[in-house]
Parts: structure tokens; C-alpha cells; sequence
């Protein structure tokens, strides 16, 4: 899950760029509603992945652990990657992990 800190890293790149950055909290709101309301792929949607697929997850990511096993055991020749200490909002700034993992995945 999003942490204090990347609520307030979400909150400081809103108010640089919003046209009335105090409705932050309204924003916000809004997003986590349609967050909460995706409906996930259908089943067959991942089935039909035709190219190698690389999911990348954190262990404190609000995609669950066992929804991240269900989709990589759906999509053929992908794989799943848990960074440890990382929220979703992490992923990309662990770049430290990542790039190796990536490099690799492409080769």
C-alpha cells in the first residue's frame, strides 16, 4: 500500500502541476474510487498475452500476492518479480533491482 511518504511525494507533484492544488484531498478521493472500482482482465484477456511478459510487483504493493501469482500462472512465458521493501508507487524508483531484472528479461 501507498505509504505516508508517497502520499506526500503524490501531493507535492499534484501542486506543482494542478491548476488549484488544494483540492489535493478531492483528487485523491476520486482516484482511489476508480482505483477500488477496475474490474481486473478477464482471464482470457492474460491467456491471450502472445509475447514474454515481465510482472513487477512490490511486497508492500496493493495487488495482492496471490493475485499477482494468478495472473503470472495465466499469461504464457511470463514471470513475477517481488521487490522486497517496496510499495506499488516504489517500483520504478528501486531501480537498483529493476534494471537488472529488465536487462536480463530482454535479452
Amino acid at each position: 500500500m501507498p505509504t505516508e511518504a508517497d502520499f506526500r511525494e503524490m501531493s507535492e507533484a499534484y501542486a506543482r502541476v494542478a491548476p488549484d492544488p488544494a483540492h489535493f484531498a478531492e483528487f485523491q478521493g476520486k482516484l482511489s474510487a476508480v482505483v477500488a472500482g477496475m474490474p481486473g482482465w478477464p482471464d482470457d484477456a492474460l491467456r491471450g498475452i502472445p509475447v514474454p511478459a515481465l510482472l513487477v510487483f512490490g511486497d508492500h504493493d496493493f495487488v495482492r500476492l496471490d493475485h499477482a501469482l494468478a495472473m503470472t500462472a495465466l499469461i504464457p512465458d511470463s514471470r513475477l518479480a517481488v521487490l522486497p521493501g517496496t510499495t506499488h508507487a516504489d517500483v520504478l524508483r528501486r531501480t537498483e533491482l529493476l534494471a537488472p531484472m529488465l536487462t536480463e528479461f530482454l535479452r
